[in-house]
């Protein structure tokens, strides 16, 4: 019996599909989070966003919000599509009133993109931090893929 489930287990696990369309991870580094923490992964991951910064300069200008996005389609539904394609991040900061400030990232393929964005250093220190978001992914003009914050109008 338990060589049956752990077959069984194994099966489902193969059977597993990489996730697709959209998808947008945030991580929010505040200075509150350099103290120690008693959480490893936590100071892990703090540890993670400082590396190379020495002084606490270095370490002030990490200080921000990170967004990290990844888009993934299908062969089928990427068939037909060529030329440019571009990851999009939108966003509205706090002291920045209703200006929309954009990022624009060129994809690898219309069929993947992994692209990192950052609002750190003096932009973050000025106008603090972001409050809505939207990603969208375009090739040729066409949107392929959006997702938004709850926030964004």
């Amino acid at each position: 019996m338990k060589y049956l489930l752990a077959a069984f287990c194994l099966l489902i696990v193969s059977c597993a599909k990489t996730p697709q369309g959209l998808t947008v991870s945030t991580y929010h580094l505040r200075e509150s989070m350099f103290q120690e923490n008693d959480d490893q992964m936590v100071r892990g991951e703090v540890q993670r966003y400082l590396h190379g910064a020495v002084t606490v300069e270095e370490r002030s200008q990490k200080i921000g919000q990170y967004y990290h996005v990844t888009w993934k389609q299908s062969d089928q539904l990427t068939a037909g599509l060529a030329g440019k394609t571009e990851v999009v991040f939108e966003y509205l900061q706090a002291a920045s009133g209703s200006m929309v400030k954009r990022i624009v990232q060129r994809a690898q393929s219309p069929a993947h993109a992994d692209a990192y964005f950052t609002i750190a250093g003096k932009d973050y220190a000025k106008n603090g931090r972001v409050l809505a978001w939207r990603v969208s992914v375009h090739n040729n003009g066409e949107t392929l893929g959006s997702k938004q914050s709850y926030l964004w109008r």
